[in-house]
């Protein structure tokens, strides 16, 4: 599937804004000193670079289903402490006990059986270490892409336009209340959530843009299926309603999202 390998182009879609997350969802979990650490669904990185800056001697094992991925990831931390390899949420190929944390960083609402991922993620994490997971908040947090289907339903108007923004920004683990109990469920005590941030800054409209024709992922891909005169409308409408009537300029918009973490007893 295009939207599982090419990840270069998914850095400059979501995974530059990864990168920026990371570090904050790895001081709120608050890892042990020389830990041996878990990433569950590594995509390009971000969040195994984050654990190898932020925690002292650590170890980390990144997993991700699409092979291109773990390459990208190979090349991107040529570091002796870090390893990738192919591997499913839903199937951690390790033994019992093995891992100090077990982490997933923006893949909850990407995945077919989120219990099932999160019972496995806390069989592979050791007792009394904790695992956690980060999701963008998609009530009300995520502009850059609530604007975007926005602009489709304004414009294309259609059921299926209307369809397709509810898949994307519509999630079976929405807000704290149901992260909590997805937790909770899973066994996992001393269950704490919290609110993130971080400012997407883009140098222009055309860097908003541009990644929303690189066919990476569903969103990504939308625009590719329009004829030229619906790309075209769209396009004019999400510029007026990221920039307005003025000339084109650089901008922000603060994303948030969910961190929530838990111990195993």
């Amino acid at each position: 599937m295009a939207a599982f390998s090419n990840p270069a182009a998914y850095e400059r879609w979501m995974g530059r804004w990864s990168a920026r997350l990371a570090p904050a969802f790895v001081n709120f979990v608050d890892l042990p000193k020389g830990g041996h650490f878990l990433d569950v669904g590594s995509g390009t990185g971000a969040l195994s670079a984050a654990l190898l800056e932020a925690v002292e001697d650590s170890t980390v094992v990144g997993i991700e289903p699409a092979e291109a991925y773990v390459n990208y990831s190979r090349d991107r931390l040529p570091d002796d402490r870090v390893r990738f390899e192919v591997g499913d949420a839903l199937a951690i190929p390790f033994e019992a006990n093995s891992f100090d944390a077990t982490l997933s960083l923006l893949i909850l609402q990407e995945l077919s059986d989120a219990p099932k991922a999160l019972q496995e993620m806390r069989r592979v994490t050791r007792r009394g270490r904790c695992v956690a997971a980060s999701q963008w908040n998609f009530n009300d947090g995520l502009p850059m892409l609530a604007l975007f289907w926005d602009a489709v339903i304004e414009t294309i108007g259609t059921d299926a336009a209307r369809d397709a923004a509810a898949d994307c920004m519509v999630v079976d683990y929405p807000d704290d209340d149901a992260l909590r109990q997805l937790w909770r469920l899973a066994g996992l005590v001393d269950v704490e959530a919290k609110i993130q941030e971080i400012p997407m800054a883009f140098t222009s409209f055309d860097d908003y843009w541009t990644p929303f024709l690189s066919g990476v992922t569903a969103t990504s891909s939308y625009v590719a299926k329009l004829d030229a005169a619906g790309a075209g409308a769209l396009k004019d409408s999400l510029y007026a309603k990221v920039i307005g009537s003025r000339p084109d300029r650089p901008f922000t918009l603060n994303a948030q999202a969910w961190a929530i973490r838990g111990l195993v007893p």
